[in-house]
């Protein structure tokens, strides 16, 4: 394997690519650095395996969202690289690529519920009112809700229970392991994010912007052996990062196979 010391100069060489994934979204040099500091600064992410890392960063910068653990993160999950869009990163795009105008979000807790100090009311005249108790016990989260605002005035709300968000946490492979053990609240409203995307109207977004992002998201966490590297007419990235990676596993018939993303055609330098 290629010594870990090399993986910060990997990174600026693969600058120009980042930079044709970008387009104008974020200046190359700025999200560069930003991943470079990002992968010096947790010696655990030098240790994962090599292609699952540069097709994270990669697929971070066809998003358009740093690595700098607000917009979007990348997280060891057994011994590969995953990629994590963040709440902050989802709000980014959201205003950035549609006509949303504020996006809002909470914690929905126990003793918010009880004291009065949140409510929802559905109808003619729907409203959610939340006043969060920031100094007093809360206690337990029972559930996550995202507002969305659009340019005209119209609002759209989606008001997700646990047991809705424990049914979307359930549906996917890695169940309550990966970020949702590490990213619990993160994760919590993330999902009241998504829920209420599906429902608010999208004109804004001709490009498909926001559709490539959320659809990335939804992505599963991998959660089992990666199938062999695809032939390398197929993908320059697969023989690029051949000679760091470890030998592949036998092919499992069911793997999921993620195609190649527009722009994620790099070569990282060896």
């Amino acid at each position: 394997m290629t010594d870990n010391k090399s993986l910060p100069a990997l990174i600026d060489a693969m600058e120009p690519e980042f930079k044709r994934a970008l387009g104008a979204s974020v200046p190359s040099e700025r999200f560069t650095r930003i991943a470079r500091s990002a992968v010096a600064g947790n010696p655990e992410l030098a240790q994962l395996d090599r292609s699952s890392l540069f097709k994270s960063i990669m697929q971070a910068a066809q998003d358009g969202l740093v690595l700098d653990g607000k917009e979007a993160a990348i997280i060891p999950f057994k011994g590969k690289a995953q990629y994590l869009p963040m709440v902050a990163g989802l709000t980014k795009k959201m205003r950035q690529a549609s006509s949303f105008a504020n996006l809002s979000h909470g914690i929905i807790y126990e003793n918010e519920v009880k004291s009065g100090a949140f409510e929802y009311v559905k109808g003619d005249e729907e409203s959610l009112i939340h006043k969060p108790d920031l100094f007093g016990d809360r206690g337990n989260p029972i559930g996550a809700y995202a507002i969305v605002t659009t340019k005209d005035g119209q609002k759209f709300r989606a008001v997700l229970t646990k047991a809705d968000i424990e049914k979307r946490k359930n549906a996917g492979r890695a169940g309550g392991n990966g970020p949702w053990g590490s990213w619990t609240e993160e994760m919590w409203i993330k999902t009241a994010i998504k829920a209420v995307y599906k429902i608010a109207p999208n004109s804004g977004d001709e490009a498909g912007v926001l559709d490539q992002v959320f659809g990335r998201d939804e992505e599963t966490v991998i959660d089992e052996p990666a199938a062999p590297a695809a032939p390398a007419e197929k993908t320059r990235a697969a023989a690029a990062v051949k000679a760091s990676a470890p030998p592949p596993e036998p092919e499992i018939e069911d793997a999921e196979i993620v195609p190649d993303e527009p722009g994620g055609d790099f070569e990282p330098p060896m």
